[in-house]
């Protein structure tokens, strides 16, 4: 027996213990309301048709309809769920500033506000060392003499 079949079986008993329980606490009132006995055997569908017979029976002021309301634009509706842009705002108050910040605080606050990133990083110049021999050319000409010989 496959999983669906079961969670199906189920939903269906416990529907018919709720429909029990209800049932005796109604105390003589007819089993199941006039909507219901209207409704099909069908059960697809259900929703619709419930919704439907309650509209029956009220009066069209009180029926939902599209004719009273007031269509709202998708744009403005975006808009309201986008968020304010302070750009102007905040520079406003940054240029009317008019304390300097002191320049060792500046590059610390720098400094902590780059990431980790590569490209953030600041790159070190390495300074050229200069290789120095240790042997002087009169050393390689000694050196050439001793092993080579003379010429």
């Amino acid at each position: 027996m496959s999983a669906s079949l079961l969670r199906k079986g189920l939903e269906l008993l416990s529907s018919e213990l709720t429909d029990k329980k209800k049932l005796g606490s109604r105390k003589g009132k007819a089993p199941h309301s006039s909507q219901h006995q209207l409704l099909s055997s069908n059960k697809m569908g259900m929703k619709k048709q419930l919704r439907r017979l309650k509209q029956q029976g009220q009066r069209q002021s009180e029926r939902a309809t599209a004719k009273n309301r007031v269509t709202k634009s998708a744009i403005e509706e975006f808009k309201k769920s986008r968020g304010k842009d302070h750009l102007q705002q905040n520079l406003k108050y940054m240029l009317s500033c008019q304390t300097v910040a002191n320049k060792e605080v500046v590059k610390k606050v720098l400094k902590q506000n780059r990431g980790r990133r590569a490209n953030d990083r600041q790159v070190k110049q390495r300074k050229k060392i200069v290789e120095k021999s240790v042997f002087l050319d009169a050393d390689f000409k000694r050196f050439e003499k001793e092993y080579f010989g003379r010429r």
